[in-house]
């Protein structure tokens, strides 16, 4: 297993609210899964959580969730437990986008947007759904089936859901958390770059930060302001994106030799090393 280099311990004294996991140990049979991982997360930051294969990283997001409800009294929002809200209360504050959405049934794309709209009246759903809609380029298909939608359509659609659950009025006294599994996966490029501008919008102007998971370290690079690097279930680096996506670090963690070039003024680029 490799050894970490460094043991980030966060630059959020000070700063009571956000999305906090502690020393996160999951096991299954003889496998660790997660081991002593710890991340915290403020309102205002895109974080993304990085790594090969079987790293942890969906994991570790199920844990943030609360979807693995074992772990609720180790993760904090806006300073209290998980346990400490009701089922309600939480899609208030965090909305999420698993790697996977099973949704079997043919509503029309905007009536899936506003599944997440909790306790709102009538004019205000549809005032949030046409927002979400506009921020990731769906609006034409508002009245389509969902079912007859491409594979990049539907990822847009669930981010479009998950936006308006956390952009409610009710909750936008408090920050809140979007918590998304490799939500570019099926989209083009101008759609991937897209995403990232709106989510780094959102973060700016809106009590809200963002964890996800992704594995095109590009993006990362380009849009992120912390990384957390997972390794064998365990934390690897974390920080500054910058300082995390050093060559040494990738190379050691993905096992491929990478090139990361340096641009003033701009992102630095990481590139397989076909040598």
């Amino acid at each position: 297993m490799v050894s970490p280099p460094q043991k980030y311990l966060g630059d959020n004294r000070g700063v009571l609210n956000m999305l906090e996991a502690q020393s996160i140990n999951y096991t299954i049979g003889n496998k660790a899964i997660l081991s002593e991982v710890s991340l915290q997360v403020k309102a205002g930051e895109i974080w993304v959580v990085l790594g090969p294969n079987g790293a942890g990283k969906s994991s570790l997001l199920n844990v943030l969730s609360g979807e693995l409800n074992r772990f609720q009294s180790q993760v904090f929002l806006n300073q209290q437990p998980l346990t400490s809200y009701t089922s309600s209360q939480l899609a208030r504050l965090r909305a999420v986008m698993p790697q996977s959405v099973g949704l079997e049934f043919g509503f029309l794309v905007k009536e899936v947007v506003a599944l997440g709209l909790l306790d709102t009246s009538r004019d205000k759903v549809e005032g949030l759904v046409n927002q979400a809609l506009t921020l990731f380029d769906v609006t034409h298909l508002a009245e389509r089936n969902y079912l007859t939608l491409s594979g990049g359509e539907k990822q847009r659609t669930h981010l479009a859901r998950v936006m308006a659950q956390v952009l409610n009025p009710l909750t936008l006294a408090e920050e809140r958390f979007l918590l998304l599994d490799e939500c570019t996966s099926n989209l083009d490029l101008a759609h991937q770059q897209k995403v990232f501008k709106v989510l780094k919008q959102c973060v700016r102007e809106q009590k809200m930060g963002v964890v996800a998971v992704l594995h095109d370290l590009n993006l990362a690079s380009q849009f992120a302001d912390k990384a957390l690097l997972m390794h064998e279930g365990a934390v690897y680096a974390s920080g500054r994106v910058e300082s995390v996506l050093t060559q040494n670090n990738i190379e050691t963690v993905y096992q491929s030799s990478v090139e990361v070039i340096e641009r003033p003024g701009a992102w630095p680029i990481i590139v397989p090393n076909g040598s």
